[in-house]
């Protein structure tokens, strides 16, 4: 199995927001500049001049800000996943050096969004949602509760189902417009830390814990080759090209 980052796309992301930055910073502060140079010099009149002006700096002003930004965003992109990448060194105690395997961390497309990892095989798709929550955690269906200080079960404030959820129905429609909509997508939330006590009940999405993400994946996902390798190469290329 291959454990790889998806630093090109990453560092394409990055530099797309870097220069839409640029251009929309540099915008706004035309506007600004020439919003200021009305109120000196009233070349449109005294009565037009000044609501130009202050129309212009209106606009400016915020579109600096929105450049600055993106610019900001696109300068702090994650460069990889700590956590998908050891749940992927996790994962080679039972795929080993499987070549038909293919784990892409760190993945982040305009046209996709942001996973923490895919793993490519066989079986089809595997999206992975790895969080480092401590505590206990418990999980009915798609709702999340975690234990308080005081003993007490309370709505969770982060719900990873919901989120792998929104990551597969993603994934599915970005391989569908490249014509790889009969490659099966699954998902599962991994929970990375070692100090965390998991409950689950009719789990829409399975759960698990390092030490047991092959018992689980065992139940579904490993459970069948459903896909050809030229469609597994084809679906790599699509994800890290």
């Amino acid at each position: 199995m291959q454990n790889i980052n998806s630093s090109k796309n990453v560092n394409r992301r990055g530099r797309f927001y870097l220069l839409m930055g640029l251009f929309v910073t540099l915008g706004g502060l035309f506007a600004v500049i020439i919003g200021v140079l009305l109120f000196l010099l009233p070349v449109l009149g005294t009565d037009l001049s000044t609501p130009v002006g202050i129309c212009l700096n209106i606009f400016g002003f915020p579109l600096t800000f929105v450049g600055l930004g993106l610019m900001f965003r696109g300068s702090t992109l994650q460069k990889d996943n700590p956590l998908a990448y050891e749940v992927g060194e996790s994962m080679r105690s039972f795929l080993g050096s499987d070549a038909r395997y293919t784990y892409v961390r760190n993945l982040s497309r305009r046209t996709l969004g942001y996973i923490d990892g895919v793993l490519v095989g066989p079986p089809g798709v595997l999206v992975l949602r790895t969080v480092d929550h401590k505590g206990e955690w418990h999980n009915e269906r798609a709702e999340w509760r975690v234990r308080d200080k005081k003993g007490r079960l309370r709505p969770a404030s982060d719900n990873p189902t919901r989120e792998c959820a929104r990551d597969v129905y993603a994934l599915r429609k970005f391989l569908a417009k490249r014509g790889l909509d009969q490659v099966p997508v699954y998902g599962v939330v991994v929970f990375v830390s070692d100090r965390v006590k998991l409950r689950g009940q009719g789990s829409i999405i399975p759960i698990a814990e390092k030490h047991t993400l092959f018992q689980i994946l065992s139940r579904n996902y490993l459970s069948d080759e459903r896909i050809k390798s030229p469609k597994v190469r084809a679906t790599v290329d699509a994800l890290v090209n």
